[in-house]
């Protein structure tokens, strides 16, 4: 039998607990966390016996350490730390979105340089299999469209705006109050959150970087009451919705509110679920929907990154076909 696998943890917040409890329904997977890095190591915490330590060179610098999961908030710290591990010789698994997202330049360079995989499947659409899906199955493809619900939030407090007739500000604390938004919200409801995430699909889409600094965005506090009583005098909802096409070799992207009818396929999609249209030229048009925000979605793609380290999976992020 192959000894376990050790893994430091860096954050155990809401991502981080949910990837904790995840692990805990899966112990035919042969790890073992043996350290958690945290800001506070004076917080109670119950339920567990896990080393906790405020120190991050406790696990980059350990030799003994295989693996290394990033769950952090502060996208400027797990850029230090992601990097340092793969360093170390380290496999690495993150879902900083907005790290990764304002990082490609340096997120390509460690796919070329560093012989540890390093995965982040948690970053784009919590439970949704998309960064993978875009790495297999429509790899050797062109890719003509992508278009999405790529924030549970937003999406959950739309909803609510719409079924439910609440205000912005309830809907937005009873979505912090269940963790599908963060206590600062601003990432989420101006719609930077889902271009992070644009980003990084642009990049296995298409082999190429292309920064958010450059993209349509647009907030849905734009969002009125006098806009959602149009959308449902029309029969329609309003959607943030995020879009990366491809015309004539020029990639366009945006994040916007945007009204979207019974025929459209994301129209159904409610609360904190996301949705991922891909149009491929040769296979057509796959949709994706799942939980794109909580605890346990995001934590169970961790887990999946997780089984694919063991097997010495890595990205293919060379460029894609184009056959236009």
């Amino acid at each position: 039998m192959k000894a376990a696998k050790k893994i430091g943890l860096f954050g155990f917040g809401t991502v981080g607990k949910g990837f904790y409890e995840n692990l805990k329904k899966h112990p035919h997977i042969p790890v073992v966390i043996d350290k958690v890095c945290v800001k506070r190591i004076d917080l109670p915490r119950i339920g567990h016996e896990l080393y906790f330590t405020n120190n991050p060179h406790e696990i980059l610098e350990d030799p003994a350490i295989d693996i290394v999961i990033e769950l952090i908030d502060d996208a400027a710290a797990a850029k230090v730390y992601v990097e340092k591990a793969l360093e170390n010789g380290k496999h690495v698994i993150s879902a900083n979105k907005k790290m990764i997202g304002e990082s490609l330049e340096e997120v390509d360079l460690w796919h070329q340089v560093y012989e540890p995989s390093f995965l982040y499947e948690a970053a784009v659409g919590g439970g949704i299999p998309i960064v993978h899906s875009m790495d297999g199955f429509l790899h050797d493809q062109e890719v003509v469209k992508i278009r999405g619900i790529l924030n549970g939030s937003s999406n959950y407090i739309l909803t609510q705006m719409q079924q439910n007739q609440w205000t912005y500000e309830k809907a937005l604390l009873d979505a912090q109050h269940k963790g599908f938004a963060e206590r600062n919200p601003k990432l989420d409801i101006s719609g930077i959150d889902a271009s992070h995430k644009l980003s990084i699909l642009a990049y296995h889409a298409f082999g190429e970087i292309h920064s958010n600094k450059s993209f349509e965005i647009e907030s849905i506090e734009t969002v009125s009451e006098a806009d959602i009583r149009k959308a449902k005098s029309k029969g329609r909802k309003i959607k943030l919705v995020a879009t990366l096409q491809r015309r004539n070799r020029v990639v366009e992207c945006s994040v916007k509110p945007e009204f979207v009818g019974p025929d459209d396929e994301l129209y159904s999609v409610d609360f904190e679920n996301n949705a991922i249209s891909v149009e491929a030229l040769i296979s057509g048009k796959h949709v994706f929907v799942g939980k794109g925000a909580g605890a346990l979605p995001t934590g169970s793609a961790v887990i999946e990154d997780l089984k694919r380290v063991l097997g010495n999976y890595r990205y293919r992020t060379t460029l894609r076909p184009s056959l236009v």
